[in-house]
């Protein structure tokens, strides 16, 4: 079941399916941190629960041949992440919350500049407004909706009612005056990977989609990984300028982690 209460060493094997063996080694290479260092024999290490979504995360990788130098990059693009919004004070439903309010900026931009664009050609020399009603109805609709002083309360209200727990609230309005886009996009799919728990119920834990999957590459022997999840990742990759690539379906991994029977067995 799905906790977010310290973990022990035991747990995360039995959860993420991990060898004794693996599991040590990990922990002495930093792959895995506990919370508290090791002091005598047979400490009980207890861990940060997403420690065990790194875990699993790193046992899909260790197994297709990703050595422990691999793993600690992407490991360490996790944690910061994790240590960026927990700087912000929020949790996963309220950096959803957050995410939204960008959305909607993002809406007003667009609709600005296509404003401005029919605009412009609307009122362009020798443009024949007789002759293109559809770009005038459209330019009408845009001007008018720029006038509408509710637009934007009501796309708010909109985007609360529709998260429902992710709802937009003051708080993150607020929260929001101190945030750089560049940073929170740039930590937004690492932590939401890393922090997910999916439950029993969850469809999406029981089949793959590629459209889903979480995408790895690097460019080059001894370059760093890079990792990017949804439908544009591969692309990304492509990009990027890579060759190869390893596809997770991370949320059946992470499935598989949070609603294993006591016992390790898994249907």
């Amino acid at each position: 079941m799905p906790t977010q209460k310290p973990i022990l060493r035991g747990d995360i094997m039995v959860k993420a399916a991990i060898p004794r063996d693996v599991m040590t080694f990990w922990v002495r290479g930093g792959v895995l941190r506990p919370m508290e260092a090791p002091t005598g024999t047979g400490f009980k290490l207890r861990f940060s629960w997403y420690e065990a979504n790194i875990a699993a995360i790193m046992n899909q990788l260790r197994i297709l041949g990703v050595k422990i130098e691999g793993m600690l990059s992407i490991g360490r693009v996790y944690r910061e992440a994790i240590a960026y919004f927990d700087g912000l004070g929020l949790n996963r439903n309220q950096v959803y919350g957050l995410w939204s309010l960008f959305i909607v900026e993002d809406s007003f931009v667009a609709r600005m500049l296509r404003q401005a664009e029919l605009r412009n050609l609307v009122n362009s020399p020798g443009f024949d407004r007789d002759k293109n009603p559809s770009i005038v109805a459209a330019f009408v609709d845009l001007s008018e909706d720029e006038q509408e002083e509710e637009l934007k309360e009501a796309m708010l209200a909109a985007a609360g009612e529709a998260h429902g727990e992710k709802r937009l609230t003051r708080e993150i309005a607020e929260i929001r005056e101190n945030v750089e886009r560049e940073d929170f996009y740039r930590h937004l799919h690492a932590y939401l990977t890393v922090t997910e728990q999916p439950k029993a119920d969850d469809p999406a834990g029981h089949s793959a989609n590629l459209e889903e999957m979480t995408y790895f590459w690097r460019t080059g022997e001894g370059d760093e990984y890079r990792f990017a999840w949804g439908p544009k990742a591969s692309g990304e990759a492509t990009k990027d300028g890579a060759k190869a690539m390893i596809a997770v379906d991370v949320t059946a991994v992470l499935y598989e982690v949070w609603n294993r029977p006591e016992d390790g067995t898994f249907p």
